[in-house]
């Protein structure tokens, strides 16, 4: 397992976004590398997020496959870099299996990254992608086919997002908390 970058929030003591990228072979890492890069270091952006890369061989030690499955559980996005041809191992099928059961109801993305054929997209999805999408929409997950720009941030109206606002402080809000209001005092009869 390699780790590209970190950042420490302030609110929180975790990274502003962990990241997990599962690949197939080397040329869908070198792909995933291509959409990491932008993940990181959107332009004008520093570096915001832990990258935790994993091949599917290295998936298959019990050992890995256990500290791996820990880091998905929390990761905010989960990517898949995969040849469209043919389905996924039967033994990654079980350690998403495994992961799922265990992730709960937290927000976050399942990327599949569909390595294109010759340079072109390919029309129909593949037995893969139709996996991917079915594992994110039974965890709750956004399911992504690329780069979306902005995904560190919480999703407007969302539980996380009104956790997030809740423990702001805005100055109107302050305003309000630090003004002493004297009321009037009312003639007695």
């Amino acid at each position: 397992m390699n780790k590209r970058s970190t950042k420490k929030s302030g609110m929180e003591n975790r990274p502003a976004g962990s990241v997990l990228v599962l690949y197939e072979n080397p040329s869908a890492r070198e792909q995933a590398a291509g959409f990491c890069d932008e993940l990181v270091r959107p332009p004008g952006m520093a570096a915001r997020s832990i990258i935790n890369w994993c091949s599917f061989e290295q998936l298959a030690v019990p050992q890995n496959a256990d500290e791996l499955l820990r880091a998905a559980v929390y990761a905010d996005l989960l990517a898949f870099a995969v040849t469209p041809a043919g389905d996924l191992p039967e033994a990654i099928k079980l350690w998403t299996e495994r992961w799922l059961a265990g992730r709960g109801e937290r927000e976050g993305s399942l990327v599949g990254l569909i390595l294109e054929e010759g340079g072109r997209q390919l029309g129909v999805a593949g037995l893969k992608e139709i996996y991917l999408r079915h594992l994110a929409h039974r965890a709750g997950m956004d399911y992504l086919s690329h780069f979306p720009g902005q995904i560190t941030r919480p999703i407007p109206n969302s539980l996380d997002s009104f956790n997030q606002r809740a423990g702001r402080i805005t100055p109107v809000l302050d305003e309000i908390l630090h003004t002493h209001f004297v009321p009037p005092s009312l003639p007695l009869k």
